[in-house]
């Protein structure tokens, strides 16, 4: 008997698995000797970058299989194709530096790839596309539960042994539990799932009242196309809104568009067995839906091209785009195709953009870098900080529009891999940042400080005021002290207002203590604040202002701003009668 046959006697199936996925299977055997030998209970970069190559390897080879399958290709060639696959995409998820890797791109990519991989070649039936990957989903859920349930059930064991026997077991031992878990157990046992079949076919009449019929007729019919029609209905109103006012969309309006886009197109991918039996609402969305996605695209085209032109490129504005393309690409080829869609084309449209969106210097991470760092220079070079490709230090606190903008940017760059392209900058520079191994937020933060965004230039019109010593105010016995007050806004005249509080509206403070009320104009209060402001000290007592005969507040934190409709934004302080 071989060792696969009896391999398949102590856990079934996991001799075909090996037999049928050698590739995969076998990287998910070195990722778990790596993780329980090298990177379990380590922190750093090193352990993640081998996590991050090992699995764009086990899918990118695991597709591999799947397509040589499909086409009937020997053994051999199918071993061989899952080999180069794998190692190239091992190769673009461990060097993402190298190859300005995005991770997310990547297995966003890979997932689609994965879903159509058995079928790239002629003669395939949609509804066996269809079957497939419900199977498929289904293996990758199952595979998940049963990973979780194996990690959660050692980790009691582990903890119980050490609750009722002092056992002495290391905290590491449940990153090597957790770790075989998500390496291991749960890969291997995914494989052991995937459909063999690879030309069955759904057929939803021989499956009426079936438990699988019914659960995502209802799911598909009555929720998912339902919830789709109705956000069309409002992004097209809001087009219209945009059209008669003139207006450009809001910010936001790229992400809720990217977001209906792809829902709406999973909502379609699991609606199709039901395009002719369906309700009457479903076989409209499968015969429209594309055709709907036009004018958000346009309106997300708008979008994105602001936020591009104002703020430069993201890994985020890179997939908005990324979306419009694929969506405008879909509705073109369902117009020439008279709607007879076929699934590999909306997949394989979406998988090819965002793998090559995943690396190179036109890929997300790269052209965020490409866009970023000038726009950074050009700010540094603006305001002083850096001349001759050097920086300098501030000959002045920076303004605080161009520390937030500057954040803003150093923030892209570390999102993109891209912060260490800004070393020269600081070439002999008794502060540079890059002279440690910092990565991540410490280096941003290291950058940020010797770019002098630690401390800002507060604008003539802003009043922000936080006491740092207490007052002293002479006081006679008949002296009342009353606090400490907040004030709150949205006050309303016609409304009685109750006794100690403070509240104001656009224009005034209104102070009511007991049956006295004390009021006090906004701008006035701002300006007698920022006049005692104007001597700045490291000492700053509580600030004593007048509002009326006989009556100080003492404001001990204020916050607004001259220009502001209200002037004050937030304010804390004691009332002093006398």
């Amino acid at each position: 008997m071989t060792w696969t046959a009896k391999l398949g006697r102590v856990v079934p199936d996991l001799s075909a698995t090996l037999a049928r996925f050698p590739v995969p299977a076998l990287v998910a055997v070195a990722l778990c000797a790596d993780w329980n030998l090298n990177g379990a209970g380590v922190s750093g970069d090193s352990s993640w970058q081998v996590i991050a190559g090992g699995a764009a390897g086990f899918v990118a080879s695991g597709a591999a299989h799947l397509y040589a399958e499909g086409r009937g290709l020997s053994k051999l060639a199918g071993v061989l194709i899952a080999v180069a696959a794998g190692l190239a995409l091992a190769a673009l998820g461990y060097f993402t530096v190298v190859f300005e890797t995005s991770l997310l791109f990547l297995f966003a990519g890979l997932i689609p790839v994965l879903m159509i991989a058995a079928y790239l070649r002629p003669g395939v039936r949609q509804g066996a596309i269809w079957l497939f990957n419900l199977r498929f989903g289904l293996a990758a859920l199952l595979a998940f539960i049963v990973a979780l349930i194996f990690a959660l059930g050692l980790s009691s064991i582990v903890e119980a042994l050490n609750f009722l026997f002092d056992a002495g077991l290391g905290s590491t031992l449940h990153d090597h539990i957790w770790g075989t878990a998500a390496t291991l157990i749960g890969p291997v046992y995914g494989l052991s799932l995937m459909p063999r079949d690879l030309d069955e076919e759904i057929v939803v009449s021989g499956e009426k009242n079936a438990l699988l019929e019914r659960g995502v007729s209802v799911l598909v019919n009555y929720v998912l196309v339902p919830l789709v029609a109705v956000y069309a209905a409002i992004l097209h109103a809001y087009a219209v809104k945009i059209a008669v006012q003139g207006e450009l969309p809001r910010g936001q309006v790229a992400t809720m568009v990217s977001i209906f886009a792809l829902a709406g197109t999973a909502a379609w991918l699991v609606a199709w067995p039901w395009r002719e039996s369906g309700t009457r609402l479903l076989r409209l969305f499968i015969g429209g839906w594309f055709f709907l996605t036009i004018i958000p695209v346009v309106l997300l085209g708008i979008a994105i091209w602001r936020r591009v032109a104002d703020y430069g490129v993201t890994p985020d504005r890179y997939g908005i785009v990324l979306v419009a393309i694929w969506v405008a690409f879909i509705t073109a080829y369902l117009a020439f195709r008279r709607n007879r869609a076929d699934m590999r084309a909306i997949l394989g449209g979406i998988a090819i953009l965002l793998l090559v969106g995943a690396a190179g210097p036109f890929g997300a991470n790269g052209l965020t870098i490409s866009s970023q760092i000038p726009r950074l220079a050009r700010l540094l070079v603006a305001a002083g900080v850096l001349k001759d490709g050097k920086v300098v230090t501030p000959p002045r606190l920076l303004p605080s529009a161009v520390v937030s903008q500057g954040y803003s940017i150093l923030s892209a760059l570390d999102g993109a891999g891209g912060l260490r392209r800004l070393a020269p900058w600081f070439a002999d520079d008794a502060k540079n940042p890059f002279a440690g191994n910092d990565t991540g937020w410490a280096l941003t933060g290291k950058i940020a400080e010797r770019l002098g965004f630690s401390q800002t230039e507060i604008p003539a019109d802003y009043v922000n005021f936080t006491a740092s010593a207490p007052v002293s105010l002479a006081m006679t016995g008949g002296s009342r002290l009353v606090g400490p007050l907040q004030a709150m806004q949205n006050y309303t005249p016609n409304e009685p207002q109750p006794a100690m509080t403070a509240r104001f509206d656009a224009t005034t403070l209104t102070i009511k203590l007991d049956t006295a009320a004390y009021s006090e104009g906004l701008k006035e209060l701002m300006a007698k604040t920022k006049a005692q402001l104007s001597v700045p000290s490291s000492i700053q007592p509580a600030l004593a202002i007048d509002v009326a005969p006989g009556v100080t507040i003492a404001i001990d934190s204020i916050y607004g701003n001259l220009n502001a409709t209200p002037p004050l934004g937030s304010m804390r302080f004691w009332v002093i009668l006398k």
